[in-house]
């Protein structure tokens, strides 16, 4: 039992990690206020609309594709919350059926019905944010892989000279 709890509360601890060496125009992932991805200090996305990611990762075309299927499963899970919750409000409208005694199950049978829509719709938003918050990290590794953690960016593919040893001869071990 003991165990459990310490599992538990160890599920509840909040981290916050911030790289130090971070490259120009690498993009960064941080759980500060929802999750938001961001390049130079300044935030280029986040969830769950991602808007704004896709222009950022143009350049490399498997972050592109990932960017834009963040963005359009982000705007489809808002769209389906709303509808989960106002069909969650409508089913409240079956209590009416406490009131009209003569029409009691017509009543009950809608605002079960509205729940049930809205509880489908809810579990359908849920599973698109997951897929976009996935599609959004994926784009963030394929851009990085390819364009950030190197130094440049799409507005500027530029790369910076290497900082490390300028050639072999400076790493290999002293005779």
């Amino acid at each position: 039992m003991r165990l459990l709890l310490i599992l538990w509360l160890a599920g509840c601890a909040d981290t916050h990690y911030t790289p130090l060496v971070v490259a120009r125009g690498e993009l960064i992932l941080s759980n500060h206020d929802g999750l938001q991805l961001h390049a130079g200090g300044h935030r280029v996305a986040r969830a769950m609309s991602w808007r704004g990611l896709d222009r950022f990762v143009r350049c490399v075309p498997r972050a592109h594709e990932n960017a834009a299927a963040a963005e359009r499963d982000g705007s489809a899970s808002v769209a389906l919350a709303w509808l989960g919750g106002s069909f969650g409000v409508l089913a409240l409208g079956g209590l009416v059926g406490v009131a009209d005694q003569d029409h009691l199950w017509e009543w009950l049978a809608g605002g079960v019905a509205s729940g049930v829509l809205g509880l489908a719709f809810a579990a359908s938003s849920r599973m698109l944010r997951n897929r976009a918050n996935g599609h959004a990290v994926d784009a963030m590794n394929f851009y990085n892989d390819a364009v950030g953690s190197l130094g440049a960016t799409c507005d500027d593919l530029r790369y910076p000279p290497a900082a490390g040893p300028a050639s072999s001869e400076a790493t290999s071990p002293t005779q």
